[in-house]
């Protein structure tokens, strides 16, 4: 390929500082001067920014005339741009010209721009209102009750970690026990999380920028792609006396937001170049307002501080996971993969104290967006774009990336709820799968794992606030019939954690007895009160009985055809729970991670032509290839293969797969899994009790 010509470097520079008068004269004379196709190509996209951005009416000619090029990514380019054009709503905004637009013709990996299939584009206030005063203090005593729990389980690993240790020394040759790991942790995890909290803005920059590359954003960029958010930033700063928050910008194409800092002077606001991309300017605004609404509740803080300490064991789990399947020495690569999967425990576990207020904090900041914005249908399209363009990221990376599993606590919505929600296409779509997410009478129970509020349910509370406001709502939810007779299957679904309630009343009962014996006198029974291994081994007894108690009515007895399965039919049932499951064989691309990352926890979505979905393999990798004596499913990772199982819709859509078909067959065992899982429990309580016993 030729080199550019200089007017093309000169106007594209101009082009890029806004000096749009000058980037035209210059990418007009390059018109004229170069004939290479590529560059051609790069010089009329210039153009179009460039016109748009004065309001001349050739950018309208020149996209028209793009959307004809045979690249179709070019074409999807110019028509983002020409409906941005000839939207008679909204005024023509500016946008200037970034590193995905210059290069769109040449790279295979720029945005596709997420567009939302709605009936109409609802309204918003034109005059700003105030929200009924909310009560800070539930989301305050949750922050409270987190840091708690999470400095606990901090303590609590490294005590076990330090004591495993040293019993480990003490029981091989040569090797004496540290005697620093006899002592309280206590006081060196609180002065290890005040320093965290210290650096954790700057430490989660160093973190992004290294791995992600993150850079500024400057306030001119965001104005070109949101005046709207420019205003907001400087006039809410304002009001709370603030300085403001930093902008940061991560160059990749899925659309995201964070905010962490541990003072609002210190606040980082990111977002990608997806998200500037994919969202029209207010969307992009109400986004902002979100994140404005995290820095004002002042739960970012802790949330830093979280997301600080458990991306250190997820990089060491990135990494080495990584570095090891490159080694081909087997007890090398062996050890990498039993360290790095062991970091990915702590990360799980470490993660755990923030769930609810992960969850919690979405619904305070949300209602800060529509008041800061008066545009509860702007956040409405804002957030079901994130999802689409969540789920289109998962689709062109051929797995779950990195950046999404690591800061699923930060992030606007959760890759789980974007793989559920990707075989809608319309706005009906949407409304109906929604429809479980508003009206099913358990649905905050199935989301009590789950990181995110329900995404159904924060559309509802939008759409309350505009009818609240007079203004017709984006999505108008139906308040369905829901069937109150599911509380039986409902206590069957949760029988393995109600068994575990069972547990406790059972040991407590045996307590009870206890206590009879001794005012009776009889020593046979008096031994029992006070016995804390009888509460602790009637737990796993109780969830042993619960799971056995689910197995039959979970897995049953399923002929799996080739029969039509309808995902909107199913997802949209506001009755459904998991037990409900779905004979399912489906066809499709497997998608997921390779090698050492796959060892624990497969993360594998099937990629079909009903959308995503998310696998549910109960085995670990090594058991898994010695039950089916070949290479594991992961190892089909990119490839086409059938599988069949029982589809599940809880807060979230699954599969619970019972065989896959390729070049060779396999089973994934699943309900004999449990029914050990369940025997294991049932002993392990017996164990527990008898060893209470001999004391």
């Amino acid at each position: 390929m030729a080199a550019p010509h200089s007017s093309v470097v000169a106007g594209l520079t101009a082009l890029n500082q806004g000096d749009y008068h000058k980037a035209i004269a210059q990418l007009e004379a390059a018109i004229q001067n170069d004939n290479d196709p590529i560059t051609l190509v790069k010089v009329q996209m210039g153009l179009v920014i460039a016109y748009k951005n004065i309001r001349d009416e050739r950018a309208i000619a020149l996209c028209q005339t793009l959307s004809h090029h045979p690249d179709p990514q070019i074409q999807t380019w110019a028509l983002r741009h020409l409906q941005e054009l000839n939207r008679p709503s909204q005024q023509l905004k500016p946008t200037q010209v970034n590193q995905s637009d210059r290069t769109s013709s040449l790279k295979q990996n720029s945005a596709t721009p997420a567009t939302l299939p709605t009936k109409h584009y609802a309204q918003r206030l034109k005059k700003l209102q105030r929200l009924p005063q909310i009560n800070l203090l539930p989301l305050w005593l949750l922050q409270a009750g987190t840091a708690i729990a999470f400095f606990w389980l901090i303590c609590k690993l490294l005590q076990v970690f330090m004591g495993v240790t040293n019993d480990l020394l003490v029981n091989l040759p040569y090797l004496e026990p540290i005697q620093l790991f006899y002592r309280d942790p206590t006081q060196f995890v609180l002065v290890t999380l005040f320093v965290l909290l210290s650096v954790s803005p700057w430490l989660l920059d160093g973190l992004l920028q290294v791995f992600y590359g993150l850079q500024p954003l400057s306030l001119d960029t965001l104005t070109s792609h949101s005046p709207e958010a420019r205003q907001l930033l400087e006039r809410y700063s304002q009001r709370q006396n603030w300085k403001e928050p930093h902008l940061r910008l991560l160059p990749i194409s899925v659309p995201l937001a964070l905010t962490y800092g541990n003072l609002p002077r210190n606040a980082r606001i990111v977002v990608t170049q997806g998200l500037l991309e994919h969202l029209a300017a207010n969307e992009i605004a109400t986004i902002y307002a979100t994140q404005l609404g995290h820095i004002a509740h002042k739960d970012f803080a802790l949330m830093s501080l979280i997301m600080a300490a458990t991306q250190l064991p997820y990089i060491a789990y990135y990494q080495i996971s990584q570095w090891g399947d490159k080694i081909s020495y087997f007890y090398l690569r062996f050890l990498a993969g039993v360290i790095a999967n062991f970091a990915y425990v702590v990360w799980y576990l470490l993660c755990i104290p923030a769930v609810w207020l992960s969850q919690v904090r979405i619904y305070y900041s949300d209602r800060s967006s529509t008041e800061m914005t008066g545009n509860p249908n702007g956040l409405t399209r804002a957030l079901l774009k994130i999802t689409q363009g969540v789920a289109t990221d998962i689709q062109k990376q051929e797995c779950l990336s990195w950046l999404l599993e690591s800061w699923q606590l930060l992030v606007p919505i959760n890759h789980h709820q974007a793989i559920t929600l990707s075989s809608c296409k319309t706005s009906t779509d949407f409304e109906s799968v929604l429809t479980w997410d508003c009206c099913h009478p358990y649905r905050y129970w199935f989301s009590l794992n789950q990181t995110h509020p329900l995404v159904g349910d924060r559309l509802q509370r939008l759409a309350d606030i505009a009818q609240n406001w007079s203004l017709k709502p984006e999505f108008a939810f139906l308040r369905t019939n829901v069937d109150r007779s599911t509380f039986v299957p409902f206590l069957r679904q949760g029988a393995p954690f109600f068994g575990i309630i069972l547990g406790l009343i059972l040991g407590c009962l045996t307590w009870l007895i206890g206590a009879i014996g001794i005012w009776l006198r009889i020593p046979q029974l008096a031994w029992m009160f006070g016995d804390w291994f009888l509460i602790l081994g009637f737990l796993p007894i109780g969830f042993s009985i619960g799971t056995l108690i689910r197995i039959n009515s979970f897995f049953p007895d399923s002929n799996f055809s080739n029969s039509k399965f309808e995902p909107l039919n199913f997802l949209s049932n506001p009755n459904m729970l998991p037990l409900n499951s779905q004979p399912l064989r489906l066809q499709g691309k497997l998608l997921g991670r390779r090698g050492i990352s796959n060892w624990l926890v497969p993360v594998l979505i099937l990629e079909s032509d009903i959308g995503l979905i998310r696998l549910h393999q109960p085995l670990p990798k090594l058991i898994d290839t010695l039950l089916n004596h070949h290479s594991p499913l992961e190892e089909l990772v990119g490839q086409y293969i059938v599988v069949t199982g029982w589809c599940r819709r809880g807060a979230t859509l699954w599969l619970d797969l019972h065989t896959w078909h390729q070049t060779r067959s396999g089973r994934s065992y699943h309900p004999i899994w449990s029914t050990i899982l369940a025997c294991a429990a049932a002993i392990w309580g017996a164990y527990i009790i008898l060893q209470g016993g001999t004391k």
